[in-house]
């Protein structure tokens, strides 16, 4: 594995190895007003969400890299305390791409992009018509992270509203597929948030037995992956104690029936898969 250090690189690299590599990210279409009254609205996938009593958002408008100036955004928020965050979808996707040019002071991107500006509830900036998820929030702080090119200069905001399409719900939670949403990647890519991207993973219940707790010849297996193992591993018990406590003699035909493990792990057939660990175990 290459090892690279950030003072041997200038910013602008150093901005590319972390947008391919921490990734993909959450994108902040960011609505914000001047003073002279003045729409701006840019992209930012330096953004994520950090706590829900009160809930606050942060994104990062960085100084840009190649000669430090600032943002109209960073320069509005602060002088006004308020942004809109406009989640994006993935039919949003070019008229966001537009809105992320380096257009002059004065120019209002909502124009440039054809996305349609709303008035909010609370805050002066305009919501986003297209899109189904928008937060408007009041400045809390901003946080300089260094002071040349490339540095962070990140804007923490309390949410005083959110603006949801009700028809994105389902099972009280707004889902991935109706949402759509795109994530940003290092380059020109985006991800999909949707569809056949999505992967459901259950949540650990109480302790799990953990990866140490597996049998040996699975941990040794040729053909089970981490991901195999580790959903054994995420079980709250192994269900018969006969798998636990087997000798491990001839298995027979391994591999296949490691391939038949895998098989039911992918159909979500866990007890399947159990079932079939003691037959590896004990034939």
């Amino acid at each position: 594995m290459k090892t690279v250090l950030p003072g041997d690189l200038d910013p602008i690299a150093t901005n590319a190895l972390l947008c391919g590599g921490v990734g993909p990210r959450p994108i902040a279409l960011a609505s914000t007003v001047s003073r002279e009254g003045i729409r701006n609205l840019a992209p930012f996938s330096f953004f994520n969400a950090f706590g829900s009593n009160p809930p606050m958002v942060a994104f990062a408008p960085n100084r840009r890299g190649r000669d430090g100036t600032v943002k109209h955004t960073y320069l509005n928020a602060v002088a006004t305390g308020e942004f809109v965050i406009a989640a994006v979808t993935h039919a949003m996707l070019q008229q966001m791409n537009v809105a992320s040019a380096e257009f002059p002071a004065g120019v209002d991107e909502f124009v440039k992009s054809g996305l349609t500006p709303l008035p909010a509830r609370l805050v002066a900036p305009a919501l986003v018509g297209e899109s189904p998820f928008q937060m408007e929030c009041q400045l809390h702080r901003e946080v300089e992270l260094g002071t040349g090119p490339g540095s962070g200069l990140m804007l923490i905001g309390e949410v005083v509203a959110f603006h949801l399409d009700e028809r994105c719900l389902e099972g009280g939670i707004l889902h991935p597929d109706r949402l759509d949403l795109v994530g940003r990647n290092g380059g020109a890519f985006y991800t999909r948030a949707s569809g056949a991207a999505l992967v459901e993973v259950a949540k650990p219940v109480g302790r799990p037995i953990g990866y140490d707790a597996l049998p040996g010849a699975l941990k040794a297996s040729r053909i089970l992956t981490g991901n195999d193992l580790g959903r054994l591993a995420n079980s709250e018990a192994i269900p018969d104690p006969q798998v636990a406590e087997a000798r491990e003699g001839d298995p027979g035909d391994p591999e296949g029936l490691d391939r038949a493990i895998q098989g039911a792990l992918g159909r979500g057939d866990l007890a399947e898969a159990w079932r079939l660990v003691g037959r590896r175990l004990v034939l």
